[in-house]
């Protein structure tokens, strides 16, 4: 009788259990226009009766159970949506839409306030591209994507490698990042674009203007951060991409993800086969150098409640090739030069909210770069090469970075005054033949701290500073001042002024490169570090009238650089790294944005000017030289089709400059302007799990522009009278599967 109680009372207690669990409240969050479910939304609890807080997340199904038993107050908040908030009542289940925002408005981005910030409410100019957008585009790397970006020129550098120039500053003064990580390798100042793969990039981040005191030195002219995919939503997942461009482009890339409980695990890797392309294409010689690339990376991610901790290891090896024309008299033989690049970098990351106010971000990295070149003597009837015998055509350059940056943060919304403080403890070694002693380092060890304080709601001051002990440069302290002003809903103004400091990096001050027989690079022990002050000023209005929304952002920004490091030509092949006076640019932009349901337009433009004190002579003083860029897009969704177009156009304008002749004299140098658009279209199919992109690049056809002298890092020591910017009309056709 005993044991047939036990068994009715825990009958009776699991049926309440159950009845309490069913009764529980929850609600479930799915896009307003598509039904979809919403994964990972931020959910924030407040008990009325008692005012207790609790946090929570959406799971797969979009499902969060309420974490009180009382009357509750339920804000949500995700990237692209609009914030909600909703009173839920006991045992109530509820199913909320989630509107899109305007703009991308609530977006979250982290570039700099190293938490997650709406970015409406971000003091910098910050802009996102997609990983739908760079896919739309037919962007194998980074230089694709930002060749039809407003404010964004590149081109192939000294050394060919893609150098950037961002608002009239040259690549050098361009913090380029990965999750925050910087990206070592700068060939004559400039990251070789071409290879940063994208392939499991979830967007990027792109801030307009300096962020010396949250990153340091390269961060004068603005800031590129690459976001990895880390979150996958399913147990297991499954990629393959391929890519093909009738340039000769042939891609192939893939990842397989899988969880074992909070634990997430993704290994990915592909190979880039670029065959080159010269204008005309009847040489050997090619002026878009043959390039191989294997990548590969491993991921680990896990939740920790609130925190989010990743490791990341990425491996890149290349090789590119430079082949020499045939020599004469019999023109069987030829010179062939080898570059091999292999890039190593280990991420250890863990960032997220300690506690409802406070959150915490770190960063812990290594960065591997190496560099060989080697010239072979080739024998093109039998295909034979030996490496040439002398010291100098042989080369292998070695760099090595470590970084720590901590970041503890405040944010209270319920207060006036929030703060950030952290350190950022960096230290770079070099080593090469050609550098003095053969291996150099430098170190650079940082304090820097931020006030956020908002007097009242609608106005924002965020000063900061960046203090700096460096191993051979005394660093000065290093201000910044953001203000932000919500005048209402509608419109916002931001202006800022910082200060800049940028001490010579080991290859400005000790590396000797031989590119060929026509560059050579020397690195220069008597430089001194750059100082700068910079001012933006922007205004951001926004309007939504049932299915229209319209923005509109014109800015207006200043920079002067003093004792600004500077790439020099000395003689026909001789080029070294030198201080010059000042370099002050000034330039305006504008930039419309319209959407209607699924249809998107943007149009752009920008004009900016430079003055160099290096050429400082009565004929050239205080002369700025202006140019000016128009962009413009335009998207449209058909999903009844699961098809979606793209048009991208950009107009770059011709860029003027002062070079100096062999005779000393200074004169005036250009390069000639050029239009180029580009047509892509992506079909969906088999429940869109297969991506298909098919799209024509330069349907201009443009493939040189007129050029005098030396400009924009290009060296004309051929007195050439045209410059190769583009290879021409290309097709591409990219396929993504998704299991």
């Amino acid at each position: 009788m005993v044991g047939k109680n036990k068994i009715v009372v825990f009958i009776l207690f699991s049926v309440m259990q159950t009845t309490i669990l069913f009764a529980q409240s929850k609600i479930k969050l799915i896009d307003k226009s598509s039904s979809e479910v919403i994964y990972l939304a931020h959910v924030k609890f407040t008990n009325i009766k008692t005012n207790e807080v609790k946090w929570a997340i959406s799971d797969v199904q979009g499902v969060v159970i309420n974490p009180f038993n009382d009357s509750t107050k339920v804000e949500i908040s995700y990237t692209g949506y609009e914030k909600k908030t909703q009173l839920l009542a006991p045992n109530e289940v509820l199913t909320i839409k989630l509107e899109t925002a305007s703009f991308g408005l609530n977006e979250l981005v982290v570039t700099a306030n190293f938490i997650p910030v709406e970015l409406k409410e971000s003091v910098y100019d910050v802009k996102t591209i997609s990983e739908e957008k760079i896919a739309s585009k037919g962007a194998p790397s980074l230089r694709e994507v930002l060749n039809t970006e407003l404010n964004f020129r590149t081109n192939n550098g000294h050394v060919n490698e893609t150098s950037i120039n961002l608002n009239g500053l040259s690549g050098n003064h361009v913090k380029i990042m990965v999750d925050g990580v910087p990206v070592e390798g700068r060939l004559s100042g400039n990251i070789d674009l071409s290879q940063l793969n994208l392939n499991e990039i979830e967007k990027i981040e792109v801030i307009d203007g300096p962020t010396s005191v949250a990153y340091g030195t390269n961060a004068l002219a603005g800031t590129i951060n690459l976001i990895t995919k880390k979150n996958q939503l399913n147990n297991f997942s499954f990629n393959l991409k391929s890519y093909y461009e009738s340039v000769g482009q042939y891609n192939i890339s893939g990842n397989v993800g899988f969880k074992i409980k909070e634990n997430q695990f993704k290994i990915s890797g592909g190979r880039n086969f670029f065959d080159g392309f010269a204008n005309p294409d009847t040489s050997r010689f090619k002026t878009w150098k043959p390039r191989e690339q294997y990548f590969g990376s491993f991921l680990y991610y896990r939740r920790i409640k609130h925190l989010k901790l990743s490791y990341i290891l990425d491996a890149f090896t290349e090789t590119m090739t430079s082949r020499g024309e045939r020599r004469a008299p019999y023109y069987i033989t030829a010179f062939d030069t080898y570059y091999n690049t292999q890039r190593l970098t280990n991420k250890l990351l863990l960032n997220g909210r300690i506690s409802p106010n406070y959150f915490i971000d770190l960063t812990l990295s290594h960065a591997y770069f190496n560099r060989t070149r080697n010239i072979y003597f080739k024998d093109l009837t039998t295909l034979k090469q030996t490496i040439t015998d002398s010291d100098s055509d042989q080369d292998t350059t070695v760099f090595n970075n470590y970084l720590f940056r901590g970041v503890f943060t405040q944010k209270n919304d319920s207060i006036k005054l929030n703060y950030s403080i952290g350190t950022e403890l960096k230290r770079d070694d070099v080593f090469a033949q050609r550098v003095i002693d053969k291996n150099q380092w430098l170190g650079d060890y940082a304090l820097f701290a931020t006030l956020d304080y908002k007097p009242i709601k609608a106005i924002t001051i965020k000063p900061a500073v960046r203090y700096a002990y460096n191993t051979r440069y005394q660093a000065p302290i290093v201000p910044s001042l953001n203000l932000l002003l919500d005048v209402n809903d509608n419109l916002q103004f931001k202006t800022s002024y910082a200060k800049g400091f940028r001490a010579p990096d080991l290859k400005e001050l000790y590396l000797e490169f031989h590119y060929n027989a026509t560059i050579n690079l020397w690195g220069n022990t008597n430089l001194i570090a750059e100082n700068s002050d910079h001012f933006n000023f922007s205004a951001h209005f926004h309007k939504k009238i049932k299915n229209h929304q319209i923005q509109f952002t014109p800015k207006v920004y200043y920079s002067k650089i003093n004792n600004l490091i500077s790439l020099v030509q000395t003689s026909d092949v001789d080029w070294t790294y030198q201080n010059v006076d000042f370099l002050t640019t000034r330039g305006t932009s504008f930039l419309m944005e319209y959407r209607y349901k699924k249809i998107n337009l943007n149009v752009g433009y920008n004009f900016y000017g430079n003055y160099n004190s290096m050429f400082d002579q009565q004929n050239f003083k205080n002369k700025f030289f202006y140019t000016n860029d128009v962009n413009s897009s335009v998207a449209l969704k058909l999903d009844s089709l699961n098809l979606s177009f793209n048009l991208n156009y950009k107009y770059t304008g011709l860029i003027r400059n002062n070079y100096l002749t062999e005779q000393k004299d200074i004169k005036e140098s250009y390069i000639g302007d050029y239009h180029t658009f580009d047509f892509s279209l992506t079909k969906l199919l088999f429940n869109k799990k297969l991506s298909t992109t098919l799209g024509v690049k330069n349907i201009f056809d443009v493939k040189e522009v007129l050029m005098v002298g030396d400009v924009f890092g290009v060296s004309n020591q051929s007195n050439a009278t045209s410059l190769n910017v583009l290879w021409g009309r290309s097709y591409f056709v990219s396929l993504n599967y998704n299991f």
